[in-house]
């Protein structure tokens, strides 16, 4: 939540005095207050109660409960050159969205970088945003969310990784610039195969935080991307099922 103050000058009679304005942006929340600085004080005082509860309160963005078959707000992006593709995005009886492609990185290079296939949506624009995703791994691979996602080659990444063989146990937070990724946090954690997952992305401006069933993970800064669609990532991850995709403006 941010607050924008703004304010005017009044005439009355011979006297001027000036009113103050505080905006709750995106929150549909305002105070015209007084002429003194005790009362604009008093009147922060007496929001901030209000403030706190609407934390929350940005636009919903998307909600994707995944009713619909055809998927029409969402784009299937595969890394170029990757194995046992394509990738197979569907949604099914359960009422969830599943990935059943074991597509996976380009031959010989793919450990730390984890190429693989997304399925993306929103708005270019979209700045500032929490994105909550449910997911469900039926194998010990790879998957995730991107966001900020400007295009193929520029977003930030939330992986969970569990198999040995490909660099797991590890969930780690990078940023893709052309080829390359770069990692901005990681742990030595993976997740439970079969066991539903909620994943939690907070962007503010330059500051990313997240946190994985309710656990906080990491808060970094990063100003690389400021804007860009959200999305949802798998690597080598046969049997992935997502759902209640959500993204809140903050």
């Amino acid at each position: 939540m941010r607050w924008v103050v703004t304010s005017r000058e009044t005439r009355r009679g011979p006297l001027r005095s000036r009113l103050w304005l505080f905006t709750a942006a995106g929150c549909g929340l305002s105070a015209l207050v007084g002429r003194t600085p005790i009362s604009r004080l008093a009147a922060l005082v007496l929001m901030l109660p209000f403030a706190v509860s609407q934390a929350g309160c940005g636009r919903v963005l998307l909600d994707e409960r995944f009713h619909d078959k055809r998927q029409s707000a969402w784009l299937a992006v595969d890394d170029p050159d990757v194995l046992e593709g394509p990738s197979r995005w569907e949604v099914e009886a359960d009422g969830r969205l599943h990935q059943h492609s074991n597509v996976w990185g380009r031959r010989g290079d793919f450990l730390g970088r984890w190429y693989g296939t997304y399925l993306v949506a929103g708005d270019p624009t979209w700045d500032d945003y929490d994105l909550w995703v449910k997911a469900t791994p039926g194998d010990d691979d790879g998957f995730g969310v991107v966001f900020r996602f400007t295009d193929a080659g520029h977003f930030y990444r939330l992986i969970l990784l569990e198999d040995g063989f490909s660099g797991g146990p590890i969930t780690r937070l990078d940023k893709r610039d052309g080829a390359d990724y770069t990692e901005l946090w990681s742990a030595p954690r993976g997740y439970k195969k079969g066991v539903e997952t909620v994943i939690h992305v907070r962007v503010t401006e330059d500051r990313i935080s997240g946190d994985v069933d309710g656990r906080p993970l990491f808060e970094v800064r990063d100003r690389s991307y400021r804007r860009g669609k959200v999305g949802l990532f798998c690597y080598a991850q046969r049997d992935q099922a997502f759902d209640d995709v959500k993204v809140r403006g903050n």
